[in-house]
């Protein structure tokens, strides 16, 4: 025997429709939960954006030294050779007379020197050189600068010696450093090569 139907009870005024119960809008816990993992996100992004732009920067000063560097070796290159040693060596007082003073440190424009830079230049001019206790600048085979190559003979007789090349050199080593403190902290870039006279 099948049970019998029985009819079902319903709030009055509204014959066959069961009302539930919604409650809407979000509770404060729901609400701190979702302002915690926007804020997360909004951090992870701007310091993402953060570090880009200091990539960019340090990028920017990258750019900014090395195109200083070969605009210094073109403009070396483009000097008579037998004078580059003498008018971009490390002592003032020894170019050639009438000539423009030529330094062996120099200015980057857009660039800051490191702290404590003797000079305050950011750029350097470096060869096998010997300072005398007179103020010559000396050009010598015999220097131990691995970083320039040397020793080497410089002249072209077949012999390494300790004498004084600075008048008769065929082949000049030289490194153009710069040295700046950036926005990422302090930055090199540093070119070696040697010049030749053909």
């Amino acid at each position: 025997m099948l049970p019998s139907s029985q009819p079902t009870s319903l709030p009055p005024g509204e014959p066959g429709v069961r009302r539930t119960r919604i409650t809407s809008g979000l509770t404060l816990i729901e609400i701190s939960i979702s302002l915690g993992i926007l804020l997360t996100i909004l951090l992870g992004f701007s310091t993402a954006l953060m570090k880009s732009m200091r990539a960019s920067q340090a990028n920017r000063e990258r750019m900014l030294a090395t195109n200083a560097a070969r605009q210094m070796l073109e403009t070396m290159q483009a000097s008579e050779f037998s004078n580059i040693f003498r008018n971009y060596n490390s002592v003032e007082g020894d170019d050639l007379p009438g000539a423009p003073l030529h330094l062996s440190a120099f200015s980057v424009e857009g660039l800051d020197p490191r702290s404590g830079d003797a000079d305050g230049l950011c750029g350097e001019i470096i060869f096998p050189e010997l300072v005398t206790g007179t103020g010559v600048s000396q050009l010598r085979e015999n220097s131990t600068n691995s970083n320039l190559g040397m020793p080497r003979d410089l002249n072209g007789d077949g012999n390494i010696d300790s004498l004084n090349h600075s008048g008769d050199y065929r082949i000049l080593p030289v490194a153009i450093r710069v040295d700046w403190r950036g926005q990422a902290g302090n930055g090199q870039v540093q070119f070696r090569t040697f010049l030749f006279d053909f």
